[in-house]
């Protein structure tokens, strides 16, 4: 039986600088889903989608995503994107991503360094109550 949605288990990760269990927004969204996960360390980052290193299941069955999608799609189960919320507690590091034509130069010069072709384009929308700083771009000095 098909659905319009499908409930999905994401993968959490944990880094330092997440926000520890009782403050995440990671951890409360990940438990109100159905994961068990420890009351206790940093939860950092939530991912809905077919990352290898964190491919989100199907609640029912815990069939991966990539896996019920490619049955579905002639095959092609991957998604271009990953959908992230992010709990942060300290500063991260700096990020720099890619266009899509150089992540695809990268991607095929150094796939063992660059491991994806895709670019990244984020969006950032701060859900908590505290202040939210980020940087987007550099301007020259002068």
């Amino acid at each position: 039986e098909e659905r319009a949605a499908l409930r999905l288990l994401p993968a959490v990760q944990q880094y330092a600088w997440g926000a520890e269990a009782e403050d995440s927004l990671v951890y409360a969204l990940a438990t109100a889903g159905g994961m068990e996960l420890e009351a206790r360390g940093p939860y950092s980052e939530l991912w809905m989608g077919t990352h290898e290193r964190g491919p989100a299941r199907l609640l029912e069955g815990g069939a991966g995503l990539q896996e019920w999608r490619a049955a579905r799609e002639g095959g092609r189960g991957g998604l271009p994107f990953l959908f992230k919320v992010l709990a942060i507690a300290r500063p991260l590091s700096i990020q720099a991503h890619p266009t899509r034509a150089q992540a695809a130069a990268l991607h095929a010069a150094r796939p063992d360094v660059y491991r994806d072709a895709n670019h990244k384009p984020e969006l950032a929308c701060a859900l908590g109550p505290g202040p939210f700083d980020a940087l987007c771009g550099f301007r020259p000095l002068a």
